[in-house]
């Protein structure tokens, strides 16, 4: 009986370990999978890291996203008030997966606490509309280019190591949305830049100086994806470790009400 009883615990804790590790290797299976779906649906509005973009909030930190499983599940399933729109489109099973991924956001809200600006803001700003050339795409506080989105927020919960890095990693991870495309059309006419809308009928393109090309879909020959957005790559190497600090120090400084650097001129 004692054997017998030994082969029976043994056997309930082979059985119990391989429960466990379905469980987790489930759980590792529906993270990276909501991480997948997280970067195609979520990350434009709410940033690449969760931390908040310009048209969606920080989902990173304790009680960020303060729903439950079934409140979110049906948010983002059915949509909600104030722009956030349905997905009911990719399916129950991505949404839960996302639901599994945005939890993970929520409870790592490490980086969360204000950090001291490493350099100066006033050097940062102009660097920022100056050799940068930041502005000739973004705007921040009412000022620079529309080509890419608004940044005057941009630092809100965000550390000034996570800032530096997207900045000298600027596709690391690379926002499908953003990505430079080049249409060719049958005339043989090319046109370079982001496009905003695509369907069966019509192609609208904006190119780096700000403009709008609406072009028909019979017109166009083809349409090549990049592999990198806009952003400049080189910014590593183009400025030094100081100048990307100040960079840094102005788009935290920014975020403030009233920024230390209000009454200069560009």
């Amino acid at each position: 009986m004692g054997g017998r009883g030994l082969w029976v615990r043994a056997l309930c804790a082979a059985l119990w370990f391989t429960g466990v590790s379905a469980e987790i290797h489930g759980q590792q299976s529906d993270a990276r999978l909501g991480a997948r779906r997280y970067m195609e649906y979520c990350a434009g509005c709410h940033g690449t890291d969760g931390r908040g973009g310009a048209k969606g909030p920080s989902l990173t930190g304790a009680g960020a996203v303060n729903r439950s499983d079934e409140e979110l599940f049906a948010i983002l399933r059915d949509g909600a008030r104030g722009g956030m729109p349905p997905f009911a489109q990719i399916g129950d099973a991505n949404i839960r997966a996302l639901v599994h991924f945005l939890r993970l956001l929520e409870n790592n809200g490490s980086e969360n606490a204000p950090t001291a600006p490493p350099g100066d803001a006033r050097a940062g700003r102009a660097l920022y509309f100056g050799k940068a050339q930041c502005s000739t795409c973004h705007m921040t506080q009412g000022q620079g280019g529309f080509m890419a989105r608004s940044i005057t927020h941009y630092a809100r919960n965000r550390t000034a190591e996570t800032i530096r890095s997207a900045i000298v990693n600027p596709d690391s991870p690379l926002i499908p949305s953003t990505r430079v495309v080049t249409v060719t059309a049958r005339d043989g006419q090319t046109l370079t830049g982001v496009l905003r809308n695509e369907d069966a009928f019509s192609v609208d393109l904006q190119t780096e100086d700000g403009r709008y090309h609406l072009l028909s879909r019979s017109d166009v020959a083809r349409i090549d994806l990049s592999d990198h957005s806009l952003m400049p790559r080189d910014y590593g190497t183009r400025l030094s470790p100081t100048e990307l600090n100040d960079i840094v120090s102005f788009l935290m400084a920014a975020d403030k009400d009233k920024p230390a650097d209000q009454g200069d001129t560009q």
